[in-house]
Order: C-alpha cells, then sequence, then structure tokens
C-alpha cells in the first residue's frame, strides 16, 4: 500500500468499523472482518475515487456493498432492511467525522490541530453526567456493542444506546463551543 492511503485507511479506520458494526447489529468480529475487506477493495479500486470528492462517504459505499455481499452469502436476512435506517446512519456519519476529515485538508498555520481537538473531546466527556460517560467508555473506549455494554452497566441495549445518543448530541454541542466551529 502507498503511505497516503495509509494515512487515509488509519483516520477513517475507525468510522468504517463503526459504521459496519452498526450494519451488522453489533458483531464485531464481523464488522473487523469486513472492515479489513473494505480496504482491501478501497485500495485496489482507488484510481476510481474522484479527487476531491467525499472519502468517507465513498468508504461506506463500499463497506455497505460488503455487508450487503456478506449477508446474501451467508443466506441470512441482513439485520437493517429498512433503508432509511441505512440512511439515516450515512447521515449521522457524515455529520459527525467528514466534517473532521475535511479541515484536515485545510491547512493550519498555527497551534496543534488534534490537540486542540483532542483536548477539547476529552474536557467535553469529563462533563458528561457519571452514566453517560460509562456508556461511551464502554462502548468507544472499551469497543463493547451495545448489548455488552448493558450487561457491563447493569441496564438494556436500548438505554444504552438512548445514553449515546444524548452523550453524541451534549459533546457534538460542547466541543462546538469550545472550538467555536459550527456544524450547522
Amino acid at each position: 500500500m502507498n503511505r497516503p492511503f495509509e494515512i487515509l485507511a488509519s483516520e477513517y479506520r475507525p468510522m468504517i468499523a463503526a459504521y459496519l458494526r452498526s450494519l451488522v447489529g453489533g458483531d464485531s468480529y464481523l464488522a473487523e472482518d469486513l472492515t479489513q475487506e473494505t480496504f482491501l477493495a478501497a485500495h485496489q479500486s482507488l484510481s476510481q475515487f474522484e479527487q476531491g470528492g467525499n472519502f468517507g462517504a465513498w468508504l461506506r459505499g463500499i463497506a455497505k456493498n460488503k455487508a450487503r455481499m456478506h449477508w446474501r452469502s451467508a443466506s441470512r436476512k441482513p439485520l437493517v432492511v429498512d433503508s432509511r435506517v441505512v440512511e439515516g446512519i450515512d447521515e449521522v456519519f457524515d455529520e459527525v467525522f467528514d466534517e473532521v476529515f475535511d479541515e484536515l485538508d485545510r491547512e493550519e498555520e498555527e497551534g496543534d490541530w488534534w490537540g486542540d481537538r483532542r483536548e477539547a473531546l476529552r474536557s467535553c466527556v469529563d462533563q458528561l453526567s457519571q452514566s453517560l460517560r460509562a456508556a461511551v467508555e464502554q462502548v468507544y473506549s472499551k469497543d463493547q456493542s451495545l448489548e455488552e455494554a448493558a450487561v457491563v452497566l447493569d441496564s438494556t441495549r436500548l438505554a444504552v444506546g438512548q445514553r449515546l445518543s444524548r452523550a453524541r448530541n451534549l459533546i457534538r454541542k460542547c466541543v462546538t463551543t469550545k472550538l467555536g466551529t459550527s456544524h450547522e
């Protein structure tokens, strides 16, 4: 693999892994396999990517196709059958991740771009209530599925999912305020 692609792959890998986990019902092992297949396919078809295009959306398209191919070959029905759900997941990933990576393309003359954002993120996570912070830590830091986190937190999958949704919204608002950026 070439170095620029390796850099992009390492930056987008967490997003693609999380996206695929959501498409395969939280199966971390299957999502990891499909993530690897996604990046192999992306590297092989890199010439088809339009320069200046949305790299995250392009990768998610490949990932979505890998997930569909898996379900077809396994002769199972996919857990996500409503296209509106998949589109909703795409919108969330577009909003949260693509803006961060689009800003990377802009040259920053001053400051530590990642350091400033990492510090703001840590500060905002620290401001969350204990129950929201615990859900974030279990799912994002410890890479657990909603089911696994629910067991650890003595809760339900639905409740953990709701906590994560609230936490993401609070973190997004907090980071936006701290960095003086807008996600509108």
